[in-house]
């Protein structure tokens, strides 16, 4: 008796581990997508209904005066060109003055800091509509450490719309 017991809690710390471990990886999805959610709401720029469906913002007066903005540019139209190699990219746009600032917390203390840039490509695709992507560029500083830069969000490319003429003409109008 004492060794069927034995074999029952091999299989049952077995099968708590695989649960265990299917637990954590969608706990770990369930994050990602609310922390996007979330920075998207929190970045300012937020999501515009037409039609019944949410939208980015078209951007395309360039604003961020920073050394380093043709590069940031370079970088998102690279990767977008990649991407949607048959497109004609219209702008690339940092509509931004600045680096956003914002601090992430552990245990309820501010853990680290951190400077988020944004940058905006928006191409036309032919003539069926066009194509609006985000990119994000983030620096990370850990309290009492220098900063440096996230590659994980160097840079990250966070979403895309695509756009028909009518929704286009609608988002152009925003700006």
């Amino acid at each position: 008796m004492l060794a069927s017991n034995y074999a029952c809690a091999q299989n049952n710390e077995e099968t708590v581990s695989e649960a265990v471990t299917g637990l954590w990886k969608k706990a770990k999805q369930g994050v990602k997508k609310s922390s996007r959610r979330v920075k998207e709401e929190w970045n300012g720029d937020g999501l515009v209904e037409v039609d019944g469906h949410k939208y980015m913002r078209v951007f395309t007066k360039d604003l961020f005066k920073d050394k380093e903005a043709a590069a940031f540019k370079e970088a998102c139209k690279e990767l977008f060109k990649e991407k949607y190699p048959s497109t004609n990219i219209i702008s690339v746009a940092i509509p931004q003055e600045e680096w956003t600032e914002s601090t992430s917390r552990s245990l309820g203390k501010v853990s680290k800091y951190l400077k988020t840039v944004y940058c905006y490509v928006l191409a036309k695709d032919g003539e069926d509509g066009y194509i609006n992507a985000r990119f994000s560029f983030q620096r990370v500083k850990k309290v009492g450490k220098t900063w440096y830069d996230d590659p994980d969000n160097w840079p990250l490319w966070e979403r895309t719309d695509v756009l028909v003429p009518s929704v286009y003409r609608q988002l152009k109008d925003m700006e």
